[in-house]
């Protein structure tokens, strides 16, 4: 089945680990249409003959994943996209067997970039776009490393009926949205009637929130997949900042867990803590035909645990294939990948802020919160290209 017929089920891009500090500071999924203009972005030609080590598995394992990009890539109307046609007719008649294979399809059919940050960090991203080779008067970094975090998809327990144990609501979006605050919310009542599901925990509730979409293990043994569908218009308010600012967990160690850690400790402080934070997120329930699905990204493909990540749209082409350097979460080690853009997120922003995707759970969840990593950016294009063409 091709992307754009999957039901659009949204991840919220988790900054894992740098949501820690923040705890999901404007993670949730954005409805922001695409503009295409880069920020302060330049694109440098690599024509060099190595690419990094890259394990044989790892390049075959993005195989499957490159051609749903290019399931997406040539559905699209836009003049952008036609770019990969020549590209992605050639893939679909290879069936790859090793690794080398693969990495060869890449080097030998596309041009290869380096992407380099300009601006005084990655959060400037406002100028417009910046000729290869050239920078933007004003400019005062240039930098060809990033941030790298992870995120996931949670896997939760819960109830279509409220119990003593399923106590926390999660909402579906009412006709007409709210724009109170979460704090009048809660102690008006104007949500009753608009619950969805309930959770174990309110904890459980404002993790569903932070990551914008996830599965619920039902009480008869189903499951439901709910994704974003609105939010009450406010801005997000970092509870993690809350807690350090009153003296409750040491800046150094913050962490989520150090914030599950800490509601735990306090469940009498637990409502005094999810209400500083003003925003409110509401789900729709989507098709769940078949439980072990990956949701679906940004491109309208289903994400690849380890292949799939997020990027910003206005500094990097989506749909294409990336080398990715960074950290291992698992080891601390130098690690090279190849990875497909095929997502977004409201805080992916910057031509080398990027976020990978590791799959659904308490294992991905793990991993994902683990990873907070300087990281570099190769972008495979077609030939004769220029990846700001693509954007």
């Amino acid at each position: 089945m091709s992307g754009p017929n999957l039901p659009q089920v949204r991840l919220v891009r988790g900054l894992a680990a740098a949501c820690a500090l923040l705890w999901a500071s404007a993670c949730q999924w954005s409805s922001a249409p695409h503009v295409p203009s880069p920020g302060l972005v330049r694109f440098d030609r690599d024509d060099s003959e190595v690419l990094p080590t890259i394990a044989d598995r790892d390049w075959l394992a993005a195989w499957p994943a490159w051609l749903h990009s290019c399931d997406a890539l040539l559905s699209k109307a836009r003049t952008a996209q036609r770019a990969w046609v020549n590209v992605c007719a050639d893939a679909r008649v290879l069936r790859p067997s090793t690794g080398a294979q693969v990495r060869d399809f890449f080097r030998q059919r596309m041009d290869r970039y380096r992407v380099v940050a300009l601006g005084p960090g990655p959060e400037s991203i406002e100028a417009a776009r910046v000729p290869p080779g050239t920078t933007q008067p004003g400019a005062v970094h240039e930098s060809a490393s990033g941030l790298v975090t992870g995120y996931f998809e949670p896997v939760l327990e819960g109830s279509r009926q409220r119990s003593v144990v399923f106590v926390a609501p999660v909402y579906r979006a009412p006709a007409v949205l709210p724009t109170a605050a979460r704090s009048d919310l809660e102690t008006t009542g104007q949500l009753q009637g608009q619950e969805l599901v309930w959770l174990r925990d309110p904890m459980e509730a404002f993790e569903l929130e932070v990551q914008g979409s996830g599965r619920i293990h039902l009480t008869d043994g189903s499951f439901m997949r709910l994704a974003y569908a609105a939010n009450n218009g406010h801005a997000y308010r970092s509870v993690g900042r809350w807690l350090i600012d009153q003296g409750e967990v040491d800046p150094q160690a913050m962490s989520l867990q150090a914030i599950e850690q800490w509601a735990h400790a306090h469940p009498q402080r637990v409502r005094e803590l999810l209400d500083q934070n003003p925003r409110v997120v509401f789900f729709r329930e989507v098709p769940m035909d078949d439980v072990d699905a990956q949701p679906v990204g940004t491109l309208g493909v289903p994400l690849t645990p380890q292949i799939s990540v997020a990027v910003d749209p206005r500094c990097l082409p989506l749909g294409a294939p990336l080398v990715l350097q960074t950290v291992s979460p698992t080891d601390g080690e130098p690690i090279a990948r190849i990875v497909l853009a095929q997502d977004t997120g409201a805080a992916i922003r910057g031509a080398l802020r990027i976020d990978w995707y590791w799959g659904e759970g308490s294992d991905a969840a793990r991993i994902a919160g683990r990873l907070h990593a300087p990281g570099s950016v190769r972008v495979f294009v077609p030939r004769g290209v220029v990846p700001a063409d693509l954007l």
